[in-house]
């Protein structure tokens, strides 16, 4: 579980470098950039995937490609400390539910319990008076369509990653490598697109931030996915959205949004739920 928690806090450190990046899409590009960069310089060092694995690589990429641009766009009309929360706690319910009948999974009470808690305390960091007035709405509804991708690329890579890994020793870096890819190079040509002209001065500026965000990126998912192989995807899932403590300490300590008294009892929860399922499971 530790290696678990070392990936959801640097999971919200690339979320925040997002976030509080100077061009909401040039950022994000440099980081999916820097992601795909990584990728294909470890490729040489990696065998290829069988023909098998090859629709989990590329289902998956494409899932990751609409998580990237819906988190951009509801990080363009909510606050970090809103719309992570609201994305993460949605994905571990979503996840759950479908875990059974996509992947034949079940968890004993207890571990039921501690996700339902881990996502309560997720959800209710986000919550707040007049959270879906003005122009809250469009960043909670962008939040929530975020979620969905999340438990959609969560589902196919517990599965994909189990499948290479009956099949390939290094499946972790394998299929991180080519989703990465999949999913990156795209996202960084449209951008690249849309901002032609301010490629190069932003790179002098932001590439540091760029390739470091994409480190986190990388090392984060990592993680989550040998996780994926040794375990049920729910508690998973669940565990990794502990992020949202970091991401709440992020948002106040660093981009100076207000955390307030009442997300204390929310963080809480979650540290709680998360110890639970540890025991549970």
């Amino acid at each position: 579980m530790s290696g678990l928690v070392i990936g959801a806090l640097l999971h919200a450190s690339w979320n925040a470098l997002v976030k509080a990046g100077g061009d909401r899409w040039l950022t994000p590009a440099l980081i999916a950039g820097f992601s795909a960069l990584f990728a294909v310089a470890a490729l040489p060092f990696l065998p290829l995937p069988l023909p098998h694995h090859w629709p989990w690589i590329i289902a998956s990429g494409l899932l990751h490609l609409t998580y990237f641009t819906l988190l951009i766009v509801a990080y363009g009309h909510g606050d970090f400390g809103r719309v992570y929360p609201i994305a993460r706690g949605t994905a571990p319910l979503l996840v759950f539910a479908a875990a059974g009948p996509v992947l034949g999974e079940s968890l004993s009470l207890g571990a039921t319990l501690a996700v339902a808690a881990i996502a309560l305390g997720v959800l209710s960091l986000a919550w707040e008076r007049g959270l879906l007035a003005g122009g809250h709405g469009k960043a909670v509804f962008y939040a929530l369509l975020t979620g969905v991708a999340i438990a959609g690329y969560s589902l196919v890579d517990a599965a994909g990653i189990r499948a290479m890994s009956a099949d390939i020793a290094t499946a972790t870096f394998v299929y991180l490598a080519w989703i990465m890819i999949v999913a990156c190079v795209p996202f960084m040509v449209v951008v690249g697109y849309m901002r032609w002209g301010q490629i190069g001065p932003y790179l002098r500026s932001y590439g540091g931030r760029g390739a470091g965000g994409a480190a986190f990126a990388l090392a984060s998912y990592a993680l989550i996915l040998w996780a994926y192989s040794q375990a049920p995807a729910a508690p998973v899932a669940a565990v990794r959205e502990t992020g949202v403590i970091f991401a709440a300490l992020i948002a106040t300590l660093v981009l100076g949004e207000k955390f307030g008294r009442r997300r204390v009892p929310a963080a809480l929860l979650v540290a709680a739920g998360a110890a639970a399922l540890h025991l549970a499971t």
